[in-house]
Parts: C-alpha cells; sequence; structure tokens
C-alpha cells in the first residue's frame, strides 16, 4: 500500500480526476472538502493546477484537414494545398524554398 491508502498499482492521475471533479460538484470550500477526505488543501491546488495545465495543453492542439487527391500516374508531381492555395511539388524541388512557402501561407489559413 502506498501513503494514503491507494494501492501500489493505483494510477494517481486517474484517481486526482476523480477527485477534483467530486471537489467541483460538492460545493464545498477546498479547505472544507480537503478535511472531509482528509487530504490537504496544498495537495487540491497542486492537482488543480496539473488538471488545467493539461487541459490548456491538449486545448493547444490544432488539426488541419488533407484531402489526398488521386492523379494519373503519369504525372509525377505531388499537390499540397494550404488553405486556398494550392502548391504543385515536383521531382528536383528544393525543400528549404517549400518549408518556406508553407510557413508562410499557413497563417492565412
Amino acid at each position: 500500500m502506498r501513503k494514503g491508502g491507494l494501492p501500489m498499482d493505483t494510477n494517481l492521475q486517474e484517481v486526482w480526476t476523480k477527485r477534483i471533479t467530486a471537489y467541483q460538484t460538492s460545493g464545498q470550500t477546498m479547505k472544507a472538502w480537503c478535511a472531509e477526505q482528509e487530504l490537504t488543501v496544498h495537495q487540491l491546488k497542486y492537482w488543480l493546477y496539473k488538471d488545467q495545465k493539461q487541459t490548456q495543453a491538449g486545448s493547444a492542439t490544432t488539426f488541419r484537414p488533407v484531402e489526398v487527391a488521386r492523379q494519373s500516374p503519369t504525372t509525377e508531381s505531388l499537390q499540397i494545398q494550404v488553405g486556398v492555395a494550392r502548391i504543385d511539388v515536383r521531382p528536383g524541388f528544393e525543400p528549404g524554398l517549400l518549408r518556406d512557402v508553407v510557413a508562410a501561407l499557413t497563417p492565412l489559413c
């Protein structure tokens, strides 16, 4: 057993996610809820902070749709669409130039 009566294989993140939900729905003050749960206010504040940071990190991720268009087998190019701009990439292209063009177009999407 770990300190606080938790088995060694218990995932603390899961335990504290449940505790945070219980605290937030309790309507109690931090001090009252922690006293009832036999936890310290410091522990609750720490895990609330971690939960908030994790939520913010998850919301910062942005996914962009990618459309793959079939072209005839004789065509030796790749077409990339960034927003409304389409870029035709052919063999022998300069990777640095493509990277710069995509970086310049991305904020406009």
